[in-house]
């Protein structure tokens, strides 16, 4: 398995550093001068101070002398310092980026605490009521847009009800509502993917042998249908993963909550050049590791599994 872990950790430095020089390139296309944004408000910053800025920040060096050093400096774990607010943008990632971790994790939570037992209920009552209701739901829940289900929670829970706070961050009762807001679609997802991954496993031989022998139907679906069925589930949490992500932004903008998503915004439009790269690697960097996390999780739930 060590090699195995090698080879893809080494197969995905390509992918990286691809996704490093398009981000760079296409930050520089961006039309705007991330120093006049800084020092030029109203007029105030002299030519001289300005140019020497640049020249500081090395933004007067030709691009591909500055993709050399930026890559560096990033293999070196000197990810450079934001240009607005002059602070290590590794630092500024960890503080606003675990926030928006924090959302996608409890949406995930949330998501299979619901989406498993309304697929299993599907599965189990195939072509009858619990069947029709699960799908009624998981098809709301597919069709809902997240920013849209926020402001719904926000009304009825909030405002009408107030059971939880609005808006903000600082402890689980502020996950509440955004979590349910961002895992209403995967949940969704999750039921129909469970449902029809449990109606082709109860037609395999090991399920029939269980029936035969007289187990109880809680038994067979549960210790011997479900853990098969859910290595297409497991899949499908690496594939989410970059979707929950770009949904927690739009969730923190409806719920006013810190996280990638405001930084990543407000470094665009400032041209913060160091923030938007660094943000872009460190969510690339995430996702390649929940889908290694994921390929090596298959062992767990498949003994016939083995990696080479």
């Amino acid at each position: 398995m060590t090699s195995y872990v090698a080879r893809r950790v080494l197969s995905t430095l390509p992918v990286l550093v691809g996704i490093m020089a398009s981000v760079f390139l296409m930050l520089h296309l961006v039309p705007g001068d991330p120093i006049m944004l800084l020092l030029g408000e109203g007029g105030v910053a002299s030519p001289e101070a300005i140019n020497a800025l640049r020249h500081e920040l090395g933004l007067t060096d030709p691009l591909p002398l500055q993709f050399v050093r930026y890559s560096g400096d990033m293999i070196r774990g000197n990810w450079g310092r934001s240009i607005r607010f002059n602070r290590p943008v590794l630092a500024l990632l960890i503080e606003n980026g675990r926030y928006t971790i924090e959302l996608a994790a409890a949406a995930l939570v949330i998501a299979v605490a619901a989406g498993l037992p309304l697929g299993i209920l599907a599965a189990v009552h195939r072509t009858r009521w619990g069947d029709s209701a699960a799908m009624f739901v998981s098809l709301v829940g597919v069709s809902m847009p997240s920013f849209w289900l926020g402001a719904l929670l926000i009304f009825a829970f909030s405002l009408h009800f107030k059971w939880f706070p609005a808006i903000g961050q600082g402890g689980l009762n502020r996950l509440v509502l955004p979590g349910i807001a961002l895992a209403f679609a995967p949940m969704a997802s999750i039921a129909r993917l469970v449902r029809s991954s449990l109606l082709e496993t109860f037609g395999e031989d090991y399920v029939r042998t269980a029936r035969a022998k007289g187990m109880a139907e809680r038994v067979v679906v549960m210790r011997h249908a479900l853990r098969n069925a859910l290595i297409p589930v497991i899949t499908f949490f690496g594939l989410e993963t970059g979707r929950l992500l770009a949904g927690a932004f739009v969730v923190e903008t409806v719920f006013s909550r810190i996280g990638l998503g405001r930084t990543i915004v407000n470094a665009i439009l400032n041209k913060d050049f160091p923030v938007v790269q660094g943000a872009v690697l460190f969510v690339a960097v995430l996702y390649v590791a929940v889908n290694l996390a994921v390929d090596l999780s298959y062992a767990v739930l498949d003994p016939r599994v083995r990696f080479e």
